[in-house]
């Protein structure tokens, strides 16, 4: 693949990332208006987007060991590096080592990840965003929260940790998208014209409005955090974690599928959730996160340019 093909995918993206920022530094769209433009993307669109993909699949064929494995492997094993760097060589809090493992682990997959797939892809392999929206939001997300929740006043309170990660799960509107959709394919409703045709609207917004959403909340963002933070979070975020999953691919699942194997890379390069700060934010450490994710957003454009060409290693 070129560099003018890469750059075909690639710039397109972070323009709209680059538009979002300009409006919203300029004034012509408040910066007020992005938690209510987050909030519709949130819990309208893109649920919609992920309930009308599942519902169209079928079950049967979703799910694919070798690459919950991988992806959750990837995931996992980049999110403990962090985080056992940051409590045994930096001296971090369990819960401050966790959000630092959680920044370096967790894609953007939702937003960035599926824009890139869309655009790479003749045709997406829809299954693998399934399964990263299931490796995602049912392993990495209680892991990480159990352990940020993890205070000195906490203490080791299990019952309550496993309250607040729960309420966490049941109220997630992209967890309830799964299983509605998944339940939908299973009975094979569909639903009426002017229905699905208002879900397609719906779904078909996502990803412009997403990536505007991202450049917007980037504007004030001050890297707060030290440098050896961010070559730590950034690094593992942006080279090693796609790096660890691309070799994965490659050597531990030869006979898996070329497009799930791309897929998997593909949202493993993709820059730091954007809900990142607002998560931070639940720590006391809002600022610190807007730093972080305005600059894996920055470098990630090199960085995915990167993975894009070494995909065809696969």
């Amino acid at each position: 693949m070129n560099m003018l093909t890469i750059l075909s995918i690639t710039a397109p993206i972070f323009l709209l990332i680059l538009i979002g920022f300009i409006v919203v530094r300029t004034g012509a769209l408040p910066a007020t208006s992005i938690p209510g433009m987050s909030s519709y993307l949130l819990f309208l669109a893109l649920p919609c987007l992920i309930f009308q993909k599942i519902s169209q699949l079928d079950i049967s064929q979703v799910v694919n060991a070798d690459y919950l494995l991988i992806y959750t492997m990837g995931c996992l094993l980049v999110f403990f590096s962090v985080f056992f760097i940051s409590r045994i060589v930096l001296r971090d809090s369990i819960s401050f080592a966790a959000l630092k493992g959680f920044g370096g682990s967790f894609p953007n997959s939702a937003l960035i990840g599926l824009s890139l797939m869309m655009q790479y892809f003749e045709h997406p392999p829809t299954q693998a965003f399934v399964m990263v929206m299931l490796v995602e939001n049912i392993v990495l997300f209680p892991i990480a929260f159990a352990l940020m929740e993890t205070t000195p006043e906490s203490g080791a309170d299990l019952k309550k940790t496993i309250c607040t990660v729960g309420v966490r799960l049941l109220k997630n509107p992209i967890i309830i998208a799964v299983v509605t959709g998944a339940l939908a394919s299973l009975v094979h409703f569909n639903p009426p014209a002017f229905i699905a045709r208002v879900m397609d609207l719906l779904a078909s917004s996502v990803a412009p409005v997403a990536l505007v959403i991202i450049g917007g909340s980037l504007v004030g963002s001050q890297v707060r955090a030290s440098a050896r933070d961010l070559l730590l979070i950034s690094g593992f975020k942006l080279v090693l974690h796609p790096l660890l999953v691309l070799l994965m691919v490659v050597f531990i699942v030869p006979d898996m599928d070329s497009s799930l194997k791309q897929a998997a890379v593909i949202f493993a390069a993709s820059p730091m959730m954007s809900m990142y700060p607002v998560i931070g934010g639940q720590y006391g450490q809002q600022a610190y996160c807007a730093g972080l994710l305005l600059v894996t957003t920055v470098f990630g454009f090199f960085s995915i340019s990167l993975m894009l060409s070494l995909l065809e290693l696969i």
